[in-house]
């Protein structure tokens, strides 16, 4: 999932897949995507033949925020990538950049010692 241009991309590769084996649903809560891969391979040689089949479903529901514009979502796929974008007016505006912090929540200085490894290396020396 991106941002571009005040809309919500989302992307999926399913390889071996073409449009009609993948079914969109799209609600104001969110954006379903699911299908089923078919594969099945046949081979002679010798005398023999050998049958292989495999099927498998998927299944993806991804929420929406609030405000998404669903009747305006459009689905392009191509080359085995399924591309969906949804409007979502305001997406940029609640950006907010979040500081990262150190598991133990204390701001550590490179170079320093803490007052009980300085009291350490005082004692042996």
């Amino acid at each position: 999932m991106s941002e571009r241009e005040g809309k919500m991309i989302v992307r999926a590769d399913l390889p071996g897949l073409n449009k009609d084996d993948v079914k969109i649903e799209c609600t104001d809560d969110g954006l379903t995507i699911q299908g089923e891969r078919k594969r099945e391979h046949e081979e002679e040689s010798g005398g023999f033949r050998r049958s292989e089949r495999s099927y498998g479903s998927f299944y993806r529901y991804i929420p929406l925020p609030e405000g998404a514009n669903t009747e305006q979502a459009q689905a392009n796929f191509e080359n085995g990538v399924l591309e969906v974008s949804i409007p979502v007016p305001g997406m940029q505006k609640n950006r907010r950049e979040i500081p990262v912090q150190s598991g133990t929540g204390e701001k550590k200085q490179v170079g320093s010692q803490s007052p009980s490894q300085q009291g350490r290396e005082s004692k042996a020396g």
